[in-house]
């Protein structure tokens, strides 16, 4: 397992636990906040997590919305009800 798969698995569980499915969404920066500190501070584990995103994104797990709040504007993102099957077998694949 390597690291990428390893932050996939912290995202997707971290929304799981959230229960962020389809209309229900979180801030974008929420996700990042949840996510050790050694992928944050390092120009290579902010590359590793923001490809990690990306993936979560291609594969259709998870949407991302641009949704306006009092500040202007922030990237949301929730999991996409229609994957279930395919991010548990996922889950299950990486334990």
């Amino acid at each position: 397992m390597d690291e990428k798969e390893v932050l996939i698995k912290m995202i997707l569980q971290k929304l799981i636990r959230g229960s962020v499915w389809g209309g229900k969404h979180t801030p974008l920066d929420f996700v990042r906040k949840g996510v050790p500190d050694h992928y944050k501070n390092t120009h290579k584990g902010e590359r590793v997590l923001d490809d990690a995103l990306k993936q979560v994104v291609n594969n259709g797990w998870a949407i991302l919305i641009l949704k306006r709040t009092g500040k202007g504007s922030d990237e949301h993102i929730s999991l996409n009800p229609r994957k279930i099957s395919e991010i548990n077998q996922f889950l299950e694949r990486v334990k």
